[in-house]
């Protein structure tokens, strides 16, 4: 029998995620709906892929999807999270910023406790994140260093630049902190830095460097991880997405992969 899946947002990652499941993953997957901002937005997209537009999210949860795949950004997470699990659905998480604090973290982790539910990370625009795991059950000391390289187009309107404007000359190192800290002052531009985080040593002991370079045609994430044995570099360079500058296409085709992943009798 097919599982069935419902998506949040309609913008450029989850038009792409709702294409792909009916276009390529259709014989284990059924699309059964979107929902947006408003009740016109997803219609297109909806009537598109064979699916209806959701008016709200009650009007989705009385589908009864076996996952819910959120790709609306942090508000949505916090506003939609906790009611997509405990009324009986998986929910697939892009928007992995949102878990950065720690007590919005734990509610989550029991409202899906409580409805034997699970909350999914994709590995959005980077990999390696199960090396990450590895290294942290180890038992020695880890460190953990994100950078991110990004065109100032992509970084600008963030909180943490105050409203300045970057360089279009020069390169600039415009934070340097905790992963914590990054998703508060850069919401929409560290999701991988947090994906990282929560991989190995949490939020508020790994280190994000996110340096602005004019001109820069990919977006580029390294992360650096040691331990008393092992010592990885992981760098992913990708384009950006044309329609959102701040997010990568991949990261929507990780969605893609984990919904294959989970059907598939090989789990990876």
């Amino acid at each position: 029998m097919k599982k069935t899946v419902a998506v949040i947002g309609c913008g450029a990652l989850g038009t792409a995620i709702a294409q792909a499941l009916a276009e390529l993953l259709g014989e284990k997957y059924s699309l059964l709906g979107i929902l947006g901002q408003t009740p016109e937005e997803p219609k297109a997209l909806a009537d598109k892929t064979g699916s209806k537009a959701y008016s709200t999210l009650e009007q989705l949860m009385g589908d009864t999807p076996d996952y819910v795949v959120e790709a609306a950004g942090g508000d949505a997470v916090r506003q939609y999270g906790v009611k997509v699990l405990a009324g009986g659905s998986n929910l697939i998480l892009l928007s992995v910023g949102a878990l950065a604090d720690h007590h919005f973290r734990q509610t989550l982790e029991k409202a899906a406790e409580e409805s034997d539910r699970k909350i999914y990370l994709p590995s959005g625009a980077i990999g390696g994140l199960d090396v990450l795991r590895a290294m942290r059950l180890m038992g020695s000391e880890m460190k953990v260093r994100v950078e991110n390289r990004k065109a100032p187009e992509s970084l600008e309107g963030a909180p943490g630049l105050a409203g300045r404007c970057l360089s279009r000359e020069q390169e600039e190192l415009v934070f340097s902190g905790t992963a914590l800290e990054a998703i508060q002052s850069f919401p929409k531009n560290v999701n991988v830095a947090v994906a990282a985080a929560l991989s190995g040593i949490g939020p508020e002991n790994t280190t994000v460097d996110i340096i602005s370079v004019p001109g820069l045609v990919e977006n580029t994430h390294c992360i650096h991880g040691q331990n008393a044995s092992v010592r990885v570099t992981l760098e992913t360079a990708s384009l950006p997405d044309p329609e959102n500058p701040r997010s990568s296409t991949l990261a929507a085709w990780s969605v893609v992969a984990l919904l294959q992943n989970l059907a598939s009798p090989y789990q990876f």
